[in-house]
């Protein structure tokens, strides 16, 4: 079969250029489509329709601690030396509204949580209260209004606008929505992205008569980096290196998905189709191939029929660094909403790293508490074929385009990728 042409690295786009040409290809498109998902569910993903509050939280002054409930007129002049004694009436309890009232020279018992009931102003903790006998109160130190009591509606009021439209949804938004009485919230649909693997020597699993052939390890990698990004991973398969092959998969998932990843196949060498086959379904095809950076160089850019396709290198590690790179920040911009931003820390390096001028180079560190903060000491190992230097770092340090080296006892910006070591 004769080979498709792929247009040879004469030119690498730097980083910046390449998200700024893919971007403006796919446009300002994004998913429009609406789900309506349980509270318990909706962590990760994006608001489609603001929320109103249309309740007072909380619906009643409530107790803040266990104590008693008081006029604090009446314990105005109270004192160690002049105790004020109140006579004890009856209890607020949780759950319930109380049908009692406070009146002059009388107490409320409470706990926390307790609805506050009418004629009292003020909550002195069980702490600060001594019990006489029969239902006598002593207190010993007067006590201001409002204290010890949250007002109704001091958390929210009605028609205040709670969350907004486009937030993704974090685990401390649920206690909240959830208090609103809501069951369901309109978010954003999923993005749908399709992953496939190209090579004639992937296999899932290694069998005996076939020992030379390796176990693609991109899928269920990339597949794992898409759901901690709420995103859907469609499983596309493994392909061998031919043009009809992987045209008919990407073809088949187009009309199907939000976007596809395929891994390998990337460069420019014999059995490198996929940037072909890609140009071959539809404009602009191709909008960037080869990007100045280090691991991932052969990454590539596409949009076809205005869907996304990144052409991810085969190398796990370099594919892992460019999805970082390029795939997240894209999953933010089909929903709508910014990158979630990285961790980063500052850390000393403990040894000095080299980069290539014009090239950005991501270096795998591994990442330490000292008693004076954070080292940062690189790995050895840097090759984009050492797989376990992604398991082993626990941060990357990024030299710009303009860095060629950064010397020891520096101290760098680390994104952190892993637990910090000991």
């Amino acid at each position: 079969m004769k080979h498709m042409p792929t247009r040879e690295f004469r030119h690498l786009a730097t980083v910046e250029e390449a998200k700024r040409l893919f971007f403006d290809a796919i446009g300002t498109g994004i998913i429009n489509e609406v789900d309506a998902v349980k509270i318990q569910d909706i962590t990760g993903r994006v608001l489609a329709r603001r929320v109103i509050a249309r309740k007072y939280l909380p619906a009643y002054d409530i107790s803040v601690v266990d104590g008693y409930v008081v006029r604090a007129i009446d314990l105005h002049d109270a004192s160690s030396r002049n105790p004020t004694v109140l006579r004890l009436v009856g209890e607020s309890r949780l759950g319930e509204l109380p049908r009692i009232k406070v009146r002059k020279g009388e107490t409320v018992a409470v706990a926390t949580g307790s609805v506050i009931p009418k004629g009292g102003d003020a909550v002195v903790m069980v702490e600060h209260a001594w019990t006489l006998s029969g239902s006598r109160i002593e207190f010993r130190a007067p006590v201001g209004v409002r204290e010890g009591i949250t007002g109704k509606g001091e958390d929210l009021r009605p028609d205040r606008l709670v969350l907004e439209r486009g937030c993704r949804l974090r685990a401390e938004d649920i206690g909240v929505l959830k208090a609103l009485g809501l069951r369901t919230v309109r978010v954003v649909r999923r993005v749908r992205v399709g992953v496939l693997s190209t090579g004639n020597e992937l296999v899932d699993a290694v069998r005996k008569y076939d020992s030379a052939k390796v176990v693609d390890l991109n899928r269920p990698v990339i597949k794992a980096m898409l759901r901690d990004l709420g995103a859907v991973a469609v499983d596309m398969g493994i392909v061998e290196d031919d043009e009809w092959a992987i045209k008919a998969a990407l073809r088949a998932e187009l009309a199907r998905t939000d976007m596809i990843l395929v891994t390998a196949g990337s460069s420019v060498g014999k059995k490198d189709l996929v940037a072909g086959c890609i140009n071959s379904l539809g404009r602009p095809g191709m909008v960037v191939h080869g990007i100045a950076m280090r691991p991932a160089m052969p990454t590539g850019l596409a949009v076809v029929r205005g869907k996304p396709i990144v052409s991810l290198p085969g190398f796990p590690v370099s594919a892992m660094v460019a999805f970082r790179v390029f795939v997240r920040p894209l999953l933010a911009k089909l929903v709508g909403v910014s990158e979630t931003p990285e961790f980063t820390i500052k850390a000393v390096l403990s040894e000095r790293v080299s980069g290539a001028r014009g090239v950005r180079t991501f270096v795998r560190v591994k990442v330490k508490r000292t008693g004076d903060g954070y080292q940062a000491v690189p790995l050895k190992a840097q090759r984009s074929s050492i797989l376990t230097s992604m398991m082993d770092a626990n941060g990357i340090v990024t030299l710009p385009e303009s860095a060629t080296l950064i010397e020891p006892g520096t101290e760098v910006s680390v994104t952190l990728t892993g637990n910090l070591a000991t």
